[in-house]
């Protein structure tokens, strides 16, 4: 049974004003490992707005949160593969990252962008290759969140595998976003962490960019 201020705390989550929302969710993610459970639970919940508070709170809790976290990202439910994910890049503790670079292999690509999106938050260079091997994810979606992630990563030796993407790629994401620009930013992001090679890199972007115009 859960304590009675944790319990009033979840029955405020749902309350119609939305400064009593706020309040009970900044308040909840303050009480830290006792509120973990709940909250895990309120991420299967059907209301969006609801998970999103949840989400926001664990967050808030952090390094408490990890391990069940953990144990959702693993579990049966995509859904809630997904939630624990996001969640997880939020958080963004090295101790994610061997789980987040498995989740780029979900057969639900959702939960494989998702991951992706998370291990760029991250930033952990441990999953640069795992990323590397995701560009050719049959997914658009995918390959469009891995090229943001391996930018954020700055290693030098994605742009190659960056560019040859940007080249050979035509395919929009689910939004109708182009997969090659995705890749195109992330070398421009990537040169320009690289002050003595920069130049060079972003004439390598601009030419790129003159190409794709002209298809």
């Amino acid at each position: 049974m859960l304590p009675e201020s944790i319990a009033l705390l979840i029955a405020d989550l749902q309350n119609p004003d939305e400064f009593v929302r706020a309040q009970a969710t900044f308040a909840i993610g303050m009480l830290g490992e006792p509120a973990v459970a709940p909250l895990i639970a309120l991420l299967g919940h059907n209301d969006h707005l609801l998970r999103v508070r949840a989400a926001w709170a664990l967050t808030v809790i952090g390094q408490p949160a990890l391990q069940p976290l953990l144990k959702l990202a693993d579990g049966s439910d995509a859904r809630l593969r997904v939630e624990a994910i996001r969640i997880l890049g939020a958080i963004g503790q090295g101790r994610a990252v061997n789980p987040l670079t498995y989740a780029l292999t979900d057969p639900d690509p959702r939960v494989a962008q998702r991951a992706a999106n998370a291990l760029g938050r991250v930033g952990d260079p441990r999953s640069y290759h795992a990323l590397l091997t995701a560009l050719r994810h049959p997914s658009p979606d995918v390959r469009h969140a891995v090229c943001g992630a391996l930018g954020d990563l700055h290693i030098p030796d994605a742009i190659g595998p960056l560019n040859d993407l940007a080249k050979e790629d035509t395919s929009k994401t689910s939004w109708g976003a182009l997969v090659a620009e995705a890749a195109l930013r992330a070398v421009a992001t990537i040169s320009a962490a690289r002050p003595s090679s920069a130049t060079d890199g972003f004439d390598q972007v601009d030419a790129l960019l003159r190409r794709h115009q002209q298809l």
